[in-house]
């Protein structure tokens, strides 16, 4: 597995938020899990997945494409979400669009769907705890 926290340019990308820049994870599904945590932020992304697919749906069903041009509104919801009550930090080209990104929501969507994303939250912030308890224990 590569570490994704090598990088400088990496590093930036996949902080948590501006407290958390330094934490233990390698795979960017950790660190998504991390970035959605809050109820509301989460509720926001789960109505941006179904108005994507939704609007889709209804730019084939009326054959009207124009209607694509409204697909990137549906990421504001996320995005509010961010701004609002997670206040984790928003990499530019995952906001946009990234396939790690993409992925990830769906992942989060499926483990919700079946109820395993609240378990994966506390693990993840376990982990996290841990980690930053035993680096500030050695800084002492």
């Amino acid at each position: 597995m590569i570490n994704i926290n090598s990088n400088p340019k990496q590093r930036v990308r996949n902080r948590i938020n501006n407290q958390i820049i330094d934490h233990p994870f390698t795979d960017y599904w950790d660190i998504f899990i991390l970035k959605h945590q809050h109820p509301i932020n989460i509720t926001l992304h789960i109505l941006g997945i179904f108005f994507f697919y939704g609007l889709l749906f209804y730019t084939w069903k009326l054959q009207n494409f124009w209607l694509l041009l409204s697909l990137p509104l549906t990421q504001l919801l996320g995005l509010t979400g961010h701004f609002l009550f997670e206040r984790s930090h928003i990499d530019l080209q995952d906001a946009v669009f990234s396939w790690r990104a993409s992925y990830c929501l769906g992942k989060m969507l499926f483990r919700i769907l079946t109820g395993k994303y609240q378990d994966d939250i506390r693990q993840r912030q376990e982990i996290l705890n841990n980690y930053l308890s035993n680096n500030y224990a050695n800084i002492q």
